[in-house]
């Protein structure tokens, strides 16, 4: 009911608007307002704009007369926008995302005729079995689009998606989403561990005794701590931590030199073992799962690039949930 008095509303305003109303405006001020309000920075906003500053100061000012409002006030950590400003955004942004769909309105999307760059923001272990996947599907099937991966994880993904270049960003499943994004999920997985047979000779699985005896490889974004060192600690253990890293990239270069265990995600593991002939073993402890979500902004939604990355990775997914199921098999495997 809201919504259809909003909708009636906004064609009577229409029906009595004077287009000299709008001539009287300049309406790149609008655009600068929604740049401020994402950068929260003068500097910042004439970069991505390709102004100068003293241009965007220029146009701050005029939309301050504009609206009657300050917009943003100064504080400690930038440009704080004022309620004003908020509720003018919010009501703004989708006029200026709907403007620029009839503007720059572009034929259907086809994969093997277009120049687009996709975008896609993940951690370096979804990387290390997507991006392969996707390059060998770019060759087989005559694809002339490319794809750019960027770094993000299941804490920064927000901040990745306020770039307009991310068309997707695929993380940990998050357990809140706001109106402004979409999300589905992809697979489910668990975590496995790896270790260099040449260096380390363990049970089949691996015990706890010796998971606790060995030292370990510890891959943590904040480098100190995991599910691991508390599951441990809960049994009155201490992990033996050789070396701690943020990023999964380099594991290869540490379980080749150092007898250590690495935990990490089953399908890193098992793509990391297939490329390096480490063994994979069941963890000893009661590893958690967790679901691997792709998320894109719900601006994007519709559009046939988008439609068509999303078709894409459900197609991924689907591979990746029928590997699931022979991957046990695998990690008990003599041969794994």
């Amino acid at each position: 009911m809201h919504a259809h008095l909003c909708i009636v509303k906004l064609i009577v305003r229409m029906s009595y608007m004077n287009p000299t109303d709008l001539r009287r405006i300049d309406l790149n001020l609008l655009v600068i307002f929604q740049a401020l309000m994402q950068e929260g920075n003068v500097t910042r906003t004439a970069v991505k704009l390709g102004l100068s500053q003293s241009a965007v100061s220029a146009a701050l000012s005029r939309l301050r007369k504009l609206f009657n409002d300050p917009l943003f006030e100064r504080s400690r950590t930038g440009m704080l926008p004022t309620w004003r400003a908020l509720e003018i955004s919010a009501r703004l942004g989708p006029t200026l995302s709907s403007i620029a769909d009839v503007v720059f309105d572009e034929p259907d999307f086809e994969p093997t005729t277009g120049s687009r760059v996709l975008h896609l923001a993940m951690s370096d272990d979804i990387e290390l079995v997507l991006a392969p996947w996707l390059a060998e599907r770019k060759e087989r099937l005559g694809w002339t689009v490319s794809f750019a991966i960027h770094q993000t994880n299941s804490t920064l993904w927000r901040t990745s998606l306020e770039s307009d270049r991310i068309d997707v960003a695929l993380t940990m499943a998050p357990t809140q989403l706001s109106s402004s994004h979409q999300a589905e999920t992809l697979f489910s997985s668990g975590y496995l561990c790896l270790y260099n047979p040449a260096l380390l000779d363990l049970s089949e699985p691996i015990s706890y005794d010796e998971y606790l005896e060995q030292g370990h490889v510890r891959v943590s974004f904040d480098v100190q701590r995991g599910w691991v060192d508390d599951l441990m600690a809960a049994r009155g253990h201490q992990r033996r931590v050789l070396c701690s890293v943020s990023h999964f990239s380099a594991l290869t270069s540490l379980l080749t030199r150092l007898p250590g265990i690495a935990t990490f995600p089953e399908y890193a593991a098992r793509a990391l073992a297939e490329a390096t002939g480490f063994k994979l073993s069941r963890c000893p402890l009661p590893a958690p799962r967790f679901s691997i979500a792709a998320i894109w902004n719900s601006r994007a939604d519709g559009s046939p690039e988008n439609l068509w990355l999303r078709k894409i990775l459900g197609e991924f997914a689907d591979e990746m949930r029928h590997s699931d199921l022979d991957i046990w098999a695998k990690a008990e495997s003599p041969q794994s």
